[in-house]
């Protein structure tokens, strides 16, 4: 699998021109990587960093720490050690960081720093295109990462999922239509570190669709842990989406703008504890 570079999928619908420009960043982004780096050196320092496990949970939390949107821009200013605290605190089941630099305002640092703060898992969210990623992403401290299934074909995302398995790290394969279903390999149902995420996001328009939650979610591998994502800010919500079929949230934006994000966290944890 060394030397292995994903591409975009070309094959049926066109690409919404967001995910095209936010994969092809990804590849510069990985060059350059290459070029300071080998993947047996990637490889050696990753092997260096432990990883935490993703605990099994009744429902899983998954809080976001991202500096911009790309809907809303800046979402303000914050100290990524007291932020990842206050998730901890307010029972996060894993912490997801952006590292994605152009539209998200990420960094590999910034997931680093967070993963050295806290004792939960961290995940990567970006737009990986290659498992040379997947052992960056353990070398600063990611314990998972997630994959956009709509940029691969079912053989790459196989791939993915190959290397977040030999590198100990579980993978959130994030879906947006029917479509993206289809490239869910069954025999994945029984990898406890496999979940699937439904993000109900536009990306044509970017704006958020909550209908999409409870229109795929029947659709979704039974077997394995099911996340929504986007447009998620109560625990109102939280409970919905439970009773839908949902197995965990993942939330960020209404998380990075709350003046208490440990007692959203929290009211959300309540809401889903009973």
């Amino acid at each position: 699998m060394a030397g292995l570079c994903i591409w975009l999928r070309v094959s049926g619908p066109p690409l919404a021109d967001f995910l095209e420009a936010m994969a092809e960043g990804s590849r510069a982004r990985l060059e350059r990587a290459r070029q300071m780096l080998s993947l047996p050196e990637i490889r050696s320092r990753a092997e260096k960093v432990e990883v935490k496990p993703l605990r099994k949970s009744a429902f899983h939390l998954f809080a976001e720490l991202k500096p911009v949107s790309p809907t809303e821009g800046p979402l303000g200013d914050f100290d990524p050690v007291v932020l990842a605290l206050s998730y901890s605190s307010g029972g996060a089941t894993a912490i997801s960081v952006l590292t994605e630099p152009t539209r998200f305002g990420g960094s590999l640092g910034l997931m680093q720093t967070v993963a050295k703060t806290v004792e939960t898992p961290v995940m990567r969210k970006d737009f990986l295109v290659d498992p040379y990623q997947v052992w960056e992403a353990r070398a600063f401290g990611a314990d998972g990462v997630l994959l956009v299934a709509r940029l691969f074909d079912h053989e790459t995302l196989a791939a993915l999922v190959e290397a977040t398995e030999d590198a100990g790290l579980f993978a959130l394969i994030e879906v947006f239509e029917e479509s993206d279903i289809t490239l869910f390999d069954a025999s994945w149902e029984s990898k406890p570190n496999v979940l699937v995420g439904v993000n109900c996001r536009d990306l044509e328009t970017l704006e958020v669709r909550p209908e999409s939650h409870e229109r795929l979610v029947g659709l979704l591998p039974s077997g394995t842990s099911r996340i929504a994502e986007s447009g998620i800010g109560s625990a109102d919500r939280v409970v919905e989406l439970r009773e839908m079929g949902y197995d965990g949230v993942l939330v960020g934006t209404s998380l990075m703008k709350s003046d208490d994000p440990s007692g959203l966290l929290a009211r959300m944890a309540a809401g889903v504890s009973t």
